[in-house]
């Protein structure tokens, strides 16, 4: 059995370090460095596996072990108390300012708190990756012989600490879809996800995750399949979806363990706890007209060319308490960032660069994203990735 990973690595530098010698960021990042790796499976064998009966074609079930071997933790004071002292010289118009101005700052809290409260990663391939199918085909663009595509992993690591690990196959138990629909369906088999090493708060200041401050951490990943190929007629057919998978998974205190980290592991021969919903068209074969032993022309299709987004998306509620303590954690965000040397501002401004390269001693494509403050220079990013 012939099994291949194709790793796409996402880089995002968030860390100081990077800069060549001599040359300094005006104001250094505080945030850790964070990897991304999709690995897309391949299965040689998957095409004997499309038969008539499918009840015994359920393979072993994938666990986090094996999958991740190889990819590899005084209050501030607000007006009732600090201008009572004041209130009798400030007038009625005083006490009108403040308590203005208390509105205005919890609204300010408010908008740059609830906008922490979510953050989107997305990951996917540069460019189209060959070879859906081992091998071409005489028969039609849908031959389904040779299918090697075998499911998608994800795995997210902040500072050597997993964040979030996805991992799901081809779900063998209805590999008739493929011959009777022309889709298949991809099965959940594992998932760690860790909400106090994820990327929320989404804040530049070095906020911790809490659930005492955030209720419900919310997981959802989209996996979308896209394909561009030419048929029969010949028509051009560019970057068209073909299906689309969705995970969406709410964690509350209760579901981490002593680590922080909410596991499930689906055991070998039942069906996953979770249900990763959606479905997808294989991969059409392109159509081609090629030379025959006679000198003319005989159809040929080819091996499916496809290209893989995937989107990740962490989100939670600030909770009733946290709200209510809001003058305290203002004053302490204001600590933060004068500790820092930075303002409290929500965006920031990153350079990007994306490279995707075959390597040969993997066999493999590699796809990396250098994502780092704008005060960079391209060229040290490019040092940084060993890019020319």
């Amino acid at each position: 059995m012939k099994k291949t990973l194709l790793f796409i690595t996402c880089l995002l530098v968030w860390s100081t370090g990077l800069f060549a010698k001599g040359e300094a960021p005006a104001k250094p990042s505080s945030k850790p460095l964070i990897v991304y790796k999709t690995i897309i499976y391949t299965d040689s064998t998957l095409t004997d596996e499309i038969a008539p009966k499918p009840e015994n074609t359920e393979g072993p079930s994938r666990s986090f072990g094996s999958d991740l071997l190889n990819v590899v933790g005084n209050a501030a004071l607000g007006v009732a108390t600090g201008y009572i002292s004041s209130v009798v010289d400030l007038g009625i118009q005083a006490i009108g300012q403040l308590i203005t101005m208390d509105r205005r700052h919890k609204e300010e809290w408010m908008e740059t708190a609830s906008k922490e409260c979510s953050f989107t990663s997305s990951l996917g391939t540069l460019y189209s990756i060959n070879d859906f199918y081992s091998h071409g085909s005489e028969l039609g663009a849908l031959d389904p012989s040779g299918i090697q595509f075998n499911g998608i992993g994800c795995l997210a690591t902040i500072e050597n600490d997993t964040s979030f690990y996805v991992s799901c196959h081809l779900n063998r138990q209805k590999l008739n879809r493929i011959k009777d629909h022309s889709k298949f369906e991809l099965i959940l088999d594992t998932i760690v996800i860790n909400p106090y090493h994820s990327h929320l708060p989404n804040s530049p200041l070095p906020l911790s995750f809490s659930f005492a401050e955030r209720k419900t951490f919310n997981f959802k990943m989209t996996i979308q399949i896209k394909s561009s190929w030419m048929d029969f007629t010949p028509s051009l057919h560019q970057d068209e979806v073909l299906g689309e998978f969705v995970l969406d998974i709410p964690i509350d205190s209760t579901d981490v363990d002593e680590n922080g980290s909410f596991i499930y592991i689906r055991k070998a021969g039942q069906e996953s706890q979770y249900a990763l919903s959606g479905e997808s068209f294989i991969v059409p074969r392109s159509y081609m007209q090629i030379p025959d032993d006679s000198l003319g022309l005989r159809d040929h299709f080819g091996t499916g060319q496809y290209s893989l987004a995937v989107t990740v998306e962490e989100s939670c509620e600030l909770s009733p308490e946290y709200q209510k303590n809001w003058r305290a954690d203002r004053k302490y965000r204001k600590s933060l960032a004068q500790d820092k040397g930075k303002k409290t501002s929500f965006d920031e401004v990153w350079k990007t660069i994306t490279r995707q390269t075959w390597d040969e001693s993997l066999q493999s494509w590699v796809v990396t994203i250098l994502k780092a403050p704008a005060d960079y220079s391209i060229k040290t990013m490019n040092e940084q990735l060993k890019l020319k």
